[in-house]
C-alpha cells in the first residue's frame, strides 16, 4: 500500500507525519502546499512504518492536510504506532465521520484534535470546501455527523476543538455562539486560536493583522456567559508541523 505523504519529522517527542490532499481549500490555510495529491509525495506504507518504528518519540501526530482522506493508509499507519507504544494524535477537519469510527472501533487513536471551521452560514465561504464528487453542504452534513459522532463516543478519545479566528471571516460574537451551541454537551477543551498571516492560500489575507489576546479573551468571556459550561480558552497560533504544545 502507498500513501501521500508530504513528509514525517520529528518535532520534540512527537513525530509528525504530514499527509498530503484536502478536501477543503480554506482561505486562511497555513499549509497550501498540502491540499493536493502529488505523486512526487507517495511513499510506501512499510516505509513509513519503519520510520515510526524507529523513531524515539513517544507521540504520532498525523496531520496535513486531511489525514482521514487516506482512510486505509492511516488506520494501518495509527494502529500500528499504537502495538509500538506511542500515542496517536490525529488533526482534522472532521469530514469523514466513517473514517473516524474506524479508528475508535480499531482503538487506534488517543487523540482527536478537531478543527471547527465555520458556523453553518458561513462554512462554504470559508472553506470554499467540496469535489467532483461532493458539494460543500453535503461535507457540512458529514462533519455534523462527526460531531454527533464524536458526542456519543467522547469517553473513548481525548479531543480538543479548535477554531482559528480570523478578521473577516470567523470573528465575530454571533460566529463562536453558533459554534458554542454545536459543541454544547462535549466535556471537551475547545481552543480558540489566532490566525497564522505569515502564509495563507488567499494571498489578500497576509496583510491582515491577527486577532489580539485581549479580542480573543473577550471571545471567550462571552461564550462562558452563554454556556458556562464551555471549556474555551485561548491558545497560541499554530505552526504548520509542529506539534501542539
Amino acid at each position: 500500500m502507498e500513501a501521500y505523504i508530504h513528509s514525517i519529522e520529528p518535532d520534540g517527542d512527537s513525530l509528525v507525519v504530514m499527509f498530503s490532499g484536502c478536501d477543503y481549500k480554506c482561505r486562511y490555510c497555513n499549509t497550501p502546499g498540502l491540499l493536493e495529491f502529488k505523486t512526487g509525495e507517495v511513499l510506501d506504507v512499510k516505509e513509513a512504518k519503519r520510520l515510526i518504528t524507529e523513531s524515539g518519540c513517544s507521540k504520532v501526530l498525523f496531520t496535513g492536510g486531511e489525514p482521514l482522506l487516506q482512510r486505509a493508509a492511516l488506520l494501518e499507519l495509527a494502529s500500528h504506532a499504537k502495538a509500538k507504544r506511542k500515542r496517536v494524535i490525529i488533526d482534522t477537519n472532521a469530514s469523514k465521520p466513517e473514517a473516524i469510527a474506524s479508528l475508535l472501533d480499531a482503538k487506534a487513536v488517543d487523540e482527536l484534535l478537531v478543527d471547527i471551521k465555520a458556523p453553518a452560514a458561513s462554512f462554504s465561504a470559508v472553506t470554499k470546501a467540496g469535489t467532483f464528487f461532493k458539494s460543500a453542504e453535503e461535507l457540512y452534513r458529514e462533519f455534523l455527523e462527526t460531531v454527533s459522532l464524536l458526542k456519543a463516543r467522547e469517553e473513548e478519545v481525548v479531543i480538543t476543538f479548535l477554531t482559528l479566528i480570523t478578521p473577516g471571516l470567523v470573528y465575530k460574537k454571533e460566529d463562536v455562539l453558533a459554534l458554542a451551541d454545536l459543541l454544547d454537551g462535549f466535556d471537551a477543551e475547545w481552543h480558540l486560536v489566532p490566525f497564522n498571516p505569515a502564509v495563507t492560500l488567499d494571498s489578500g489575507l497576509r496583510g491582515v493583522a491577527p486577532p489580539t489576546t485581549k479580542f480573543l479573551e473577550n471571545l471567550a468571556s462571552f461564550i462562558r456567559k452563554e454556556y458556562p459550561n464551555a471549556r474555551v480558552r485561548v491558545a497560541e497560533p499554530r505552526q504548520p508541523g509542529k506539534a501542539p504544545s
